[in-house]
């Protein structure tokens, strides 16, 4: 593939953190190509494992910046790597998971441009996907950033999909390693009354496929870690709450997640035909959850991918 051309300092830098390769990262790499260059924007590839995997990456896209991280393994840890390195005065996350729109880039520069936002992010869009675990996934992962997506601030914004001016993320290091920043990050800002947008231009579309049970086991862990996170700034009347509720919790969720998709009109025979694979899945989920609340999240987000 050819290598895009910039001129002076980059506008925005863009950040991909790797754990789990081909071909997800290449269909993300590939879709950023084009713009990277029209937007003279900067691609920064954090990537865990071997470092033949992070040299593969290096050869195969050597207009991107490829960091191999042989000690941040955690996704949010490998993040802040990329934002330390980003030269840019924007920094834009985008899952591994995920292929930018063509003008992806220009929308998150137009929406950070368009105000003093701290944070900017659209909607993640289905891949059309053909098996219906992946469509499990899609409505469990992302059902709060379905499309369409509201134009104006929101205190809700999905880390697949969103960009920062990056001196916010400068000014809040010791945030971005232990938590992903929905749960870390997102709510320090708006407690200090930073504004967030919704910006319904800005769009990438999620990927499959995945193996049902490795997503079982991805769920559980990730929940486990956010949970245990979570759990060190909750009062303990809530933590014991939730753990003797933890049996309800999965329909609950359940109820919120169809009230989403069928407000959004998107969809609803996808998700309608998911139910059954779903409700195993919030079970997974709750469970995680429960055993972050009662012994911390342990080691269970170095195991994300």
């Amino acid at each position: 593939m050819a290598t895009p051309s910039t001129n002076g300092p980059p506008r925005i830098s863009v950040v991909v953190a790797s754990k789990v390769g081909a071909p997800f990262v290449d269909y993300c790499l590939t879709s950023l190509a084009e713009q990277s260059r029209t937007q003279n924007a900067e691609i920064i590839v954090v990537a865990a494992g071997e470092s033949s995997y992070a040299a593969r990456l290096a050869e195969d896209y050597p207009w991107a910046q490829v960091i191999h991280s042989t000690q941040a393994t955690q996704i949010p840890a490998m993040r802040r790597v990329g934002v330390e390195a980003a030269r840019a005065p924007y920094v834009a996350i985008i899952e591994e998971h995920c292929s930018a729109a063509p003008d992806w880039l220009a929308k998150a520069l137009a929406a950070l441009e368009s105000g003093p936002y701290g944070a900017a992010g659209g909607p993640i869009v289905d891949h059309d996907y053909r098996r219906l675990r992946d469509w499990v996934v899609y409505f469990l992962e992302y059902h709060g950033a379905l499309p369409p997506a509201p134009q104006g601030e929101t205190t809700n914004l999905n880390d697949a999909n969103i960009a920062y001016p990056r001196q916010v993320l400068v000014e809040h290091l010791e945030l971005l390693n232990d938590g992903y920043w929905p749960m870390t990050l997102h709510p320090t800002l708006l407690g200090k009354g930073v504004k967030m947008l919704s910006a319904p231009d800005m769009i990438v579309h999620h990927r499959g496929p995945f193996n049902f049970g490795y997503y079982l086991g991805q769920r559980f862990l990730f929940s486990r870690a956010y949970a245990g996170v979570r759990a060190n700034t909750q009062p303990a009347a809530r933590r014991v709450a939730y753990i003797v509720l933890a049996p309800l919790v999965p329909f609950m969720m359940l109820a919120r997640i169809s009230s989403i998709v069928l407000r959004k009109g998107r969809r609803i025979p996808q998700f309608l035909a998911t139910l059954p694979l779903l409700t195993v899945a919030l079970v997974v989920m709750v469970a995680g959850e429960w055993l972050g609340c009662v012994a911390g999240p342990g080691n269970a987000l170095e195991k994300v991918e």
